[in-house]
C-alpha cells in the first residue's frame, strides 16, 4: 500500500511533469487572450470597474461560479468532506435567510445611489471618519483572501513540481495582476465566465471519476459512513467543525460579508443593468451556483472516505493501486490521481482548474481592491478632478501593489498551523463582525448615527481581535459547545463581535437619540436615498428625475439611424415605440445589440425623447452615443425601459 501523505508521493514520471506542465501552459495562455480581447472595452474609469452597468444578470451571476470558488476551496472542502461529510456543504447552503435584506434592501440601497465602494457608502451615510475605519476593515478582509488563495495554490506547486513558494507564487501573481491591471472589469467578467466552466467541467470528472472507481452510486453510498452522509453534524460536541458554531459563525458573518461588504461580489453585481436583473443573478447564485459548487468542491472528499472504507473493507479495488491519506490537506489531488488511472492529461486539465479558482478569485479582489483605492483614496485625498486616463492609468498601479501585498502575506500564512478550515477562520472571524453589523444596522436603521457607526466600528473590531489572547470573554456565548480547545472560538468569535459592535451601535446611538437630539438632525438628512425606507429617493436621483414606474414591453431588432444633433446619451423614437415601451420624454432606457449571447456587452443607459418624424422600429442616436455603446454598424438593436 502506498501512502500517499504527501503529492510527491503520487510518483510522477518526467513525462508526466512535462505533459502536466504543457496543459497548464496552454490554459494559462488561453485566460491571457480572453483577458487582451476583453480589455478593448474600456473607455472610461467606470467601464474599467463596473463595466458600464451593462450586462444581462446571466453573464455576471455564472461568472460568480469562478469567483465563489478560489483555489482554496477545493482543497479546504474536500479536506472537510474527507473529515465530516456531506456537513461541508454548511458553508455553501447558508445564504438563503440574508437573501431578502440584499436583493430587496442593500442591492437597491448602493445601486441607485450610485456606491462605487462600501467605503464610499459609509461616508454618505455617516461621516468621513467612518469611511476610513471602513476602509481599513474592508482592505484587511480583502488582502486576506488574496493571500490565502495564493498560500493554497503555493503549496500545491511546491509539492507537485518541486518549484518553491518563493518563486511559483510571484510567477503565478504577475500573470494575474497583468490580465487584471489591463482588462478591468469586463475582462474579469469574460475570463470567471470560461474560468467557471472549466471549474464545473473539472470538479464533474473528478466526482464521476471517483464514482466510477467505487462501482457506481450505490457503492459510493454503502461505503460511505452513516455519520458522513448526513448535512448536520456535531451539533455542539466538536469545537472545530459544528453545525451551531458554522451558523453562528460563518452562515451569521460569513454570508452577510460575502453579499453585504465583499467589494468583489459588490462590483459584479454593480456591472448589470438593473436592480431587477440584480436581483435575478443574486436568486439563480443562491438556488443553482452555491448548491453545485458545494458538490463540487466537497464530494471529492465524500468519495475519498468510501474508498478508503472499501479498500480497507476488500483488500483494495480492482484496477486502482491502494493508497492512504495522512495528510488530508492533499485529499483532492491524490484522489484525483488515483481515479483517473495516472492520466498526465486529464490531471493537467485538473490542476488547472485549481489556478483557475485561484485567479477567478484572486482577480476579482484585485479589481475590487484598485476600485478601493481609486475612490477612496487616490481621488479625494491626492488627486479629485482628474480624467478618466488619468484614473485609469492609476487603477492599474493600484493592482500591481496590491498584487505585491497579496504575495507579501503568503509569509503569515507558512508560518499558520492547523487544517486549511481553522486557518481561514481565524483571520476571516476576526476580521468581518464589525463591518457587517455596522452595514446592517446603517442600511436597515435609519436613525443609527454616525457616531455610533465610528464608536461601534472600533469597539468591536478591537475588543474582537482581543479575543484572540483573552478567549475567555467569549465563553458565556460557546458555552454549548464542549471541548477546551480554543478551536470552539473559530466560529464563536464572529457572533461575539456582531453581538458586541449591534449592542454599542444600538446604545449609543439611542443615547443620542435621548439626550442630544439636535446633534441626530443632520444625521437623518444624510441619510436620505441611503436606507431601505428612502428608497423613492434613491430612485429619483439615480434618474435625475421622477420615476416612471409604468410597466411597458421591451421593443426588438430597432434601425438604428445616426443624427449628430442629437445629444450624447439619448435616443429618439416615435410615439408608437414609446407606447409599447410605456416611457415618456427623458425616462431611463437601456439600449443592446439584440443578439442576446452578447449578455450586453454592447450596450448602454440612455434618455429617450420623442419624435415622431421616426419610421416604426427605427431609433435615432448620435455618433458618440453609438460609439459609447459599442454598437456595430449594420447591426439592430433592443431597448426597454428601466424607469
Amino acid at each position: 500500500m502506498k501512502d500517499l501523505s504527501s503529492l510527491k508521493d503520487l510518483g510522477l514520471e518526467t513525462s508526466d511533469t512535462i505533459i502536466i506542465g504543457v496543459v497548464v501552459l496552454a490554459f494559462i495562455l488561453t485566460v491571457r487572450a480572453f483577458g487582451s480581447y476583453f480589455a478593448r472595452f474600456n473607455n472610461n474609469i467606470n467601464d474599467f470597474f463596473f463595466s458600464g452597468q451593462r450586462f444581462s444578470w446571466w453573464l455576471p451571476a455564472a461568472s460568480m461560479v469562478a469567483t465563489g470558488i478560489g483555489s482554496y476551496s477545493f482543497l479546504k472542502y474536500s479536506e472537510q468532506g474527507y473529515n465530516t461529510g456531506m456537513s461541508s456543504t454548511m458553508t455553501y447552503m447558508n445564504d438563503w435567510f440574508a437573501v431578502p435584506f440584499f436583493v430587496f434592501g442593500w442591492l437597491p440601497i448602493i445601486y441607485f445611489s450610485r456606491i462605487k465602494s462600501v467605503p464610499e457608502y459609509f461616508e454618505r451615510r455617516f461621516n468621513t471618519f467612518a469611511r476610513y475605519i471602513a476602509l481599513v476593515i474592508l482592505l484587511a478582509y480583502m488582502f486576506f483572501y488574496i493571500g490565502y488563495n495564493f498560500f493554497t495554490l503555493g503549496l500545491v506547486f511546491d509539492e507537485l513540481f518541486g518549484i518553491s513558494q518563493m518563486y511559483s507564487i510571484p510567477i503565478i501573481g504577475i500573470f494575474i495582476g497583468a490580465y487584471v491591471t489591463f482588462g478591468g472589469q469586463t475582462a474579469v467578467i469574460f475570463t470567471d465566465l470560461f474560468q467557471g466552466i472549466m471549474l464545473y467541467v473539472a470538479g464533474f470528472i473528478a466526482v464521476f471519476a471517483g464514482i466510477y472507481a467505487l462501482g457506481g452510486f450505490t457503492e459510493w453510498w454503502g461505503w460511505l459512513p452513516e455519520s458522513h452522509r448526513l448535512p448536520f453534524v456535531h451539533l455542539t460536541d466538536n469545537p472545530k467543525f459544528n453545525t451551531a458554531g458554522l451558523f453562528w459563525g460563518e452562515a451569521l458573518a460569513g454570508s452577510i460579508a460575502f453579499g453585504f461588504m465583499n467589494q468583489g461580489f459588490l462590483m459584479r453585481y454593480l456591472s448589470i443593468k438593473s436592480v431587477d436583473e440584480g436581483r435575478k443573478a443574486a436568486f439563480f447564485n443562491v438556488l443553482v451556483t452555491l448548491p453545485v459548487s458545494a458538490i463540487i468542491v466537497g464530494a471529492v472528499g465524500w468519495i475519498a472516505k468510501s474508498l478508503i472504507m472499501k479498500q480497507a473493507a476488500e483488500g483494495g479495488i480492482s484496477g486502482y493501486e491502494s493508497f492512504q491519506i495522512t495528510d488530508t490537506f492533499v485529499t483532492f489531488l491524490i484522489v484525483c490521481w488515483t481515479t483517473v488511472k495516472q492520466n498526465p492529461w486529464v490531471f493537467g486539465f485538473v490542476l488547472s482548474a485549481l489556478l483557475a479558482a485561484l485567479m477567478s478569485t484572486t482577480d476579482t479582489l484585485i479589481n475590487a481592491c484598485a476600485a478601493v483605492g481609486i475612490y477612496d483614496l487616490y481621488k479625494p485625498l491626492v488627486k479629485k478632478d482628474a480624467d478618466d486616463a488619468h484614473y485609469l492609468k492609476a487603477a492599474r498601479w493600484v493592482s500591481v501593489v496590491t498584487t505585491i501585498i497579496g504575495m507579501l502575506l503568503v509569509v503569515w500564512f507558512v508560518n499558520q498551523d492547523g487544517s486549511l478550515m481553522s486557518i481561514h477562520y481565524k483571520g476571516i472571524m476576526i476580521i468581518i463582525p464589525a463591518i457587517v453589523t455596522t452595514i446592517f444596522l446603517g442600511a436597515f436603521w435609519r436613525n443609527f448615527t454616525a457616531l455610533a457607526a465610528c464608536v461601534s466600528m472600533i469597539v468591536g473590531s478591537v475588543v474582537t481581535v482581543m479575543s484572540v489572547w483573552s478567549p475567555e470573554w467569549i465563553d458565556g456565548l460557546a458555552a454549548f459547545v464542549s471541548g477546551p480547545q480554543n478551536g470552539k472560538y473559530y466560529y464563536m468569535r464572529a457572533l461575539f463581535g456582531m453581538l458586541l459592535t449591534g449592542t454599542v451601535g444600538v446604545a449609543v446611538t439611542l443615547v443620542q437619540h435621548w439626550f442630544f437630539p439636535k446633534s441626530v438632525k443632520d444625521n437623518l438628512e444624510r441619510s436620505n436615498g441611503l436606507t431601505i425606507d428612502t428608497l423613492d429617493k434613491a430612485m429619483e436621483n439615480y434618474k435625475d428625475g421622477i420615476p416612471n414606474h409604468e410597466i411597458g414591453e421591451k421593443v426588438y431588432e430597432l434601425n438604428i439611424q445616426i443624427d449628430d444633433s442629437l445629444e450624447k446619451n439619448y435616443v429618439s423614437m416615435n410615439a408608437a415605440n414609446l407606447e409599447t415601451l410605456k416611457a415618456k420624454d427623458e425616462d431611463l432606457v437601456y439600449i443592446a445589440d439584440s443578439r442576446w449571447y452578447l449578455g450586453g456587452l454592447r450596450s448602454n443607459h440612455v434618455k429617450v425623447k420623442l419624435d415622431n418624424t421616426l419610421e416604426n422600429q427605427t431609433i435615432k442616436m448620435s455618433k458618440a452615443t453609438h460609439t459609447e455603446a459599442y454598437l456595430l454598424e449594420g447591426k439592430k438593436l433592443n431597448i426597454e425601459k428601466i424607469f
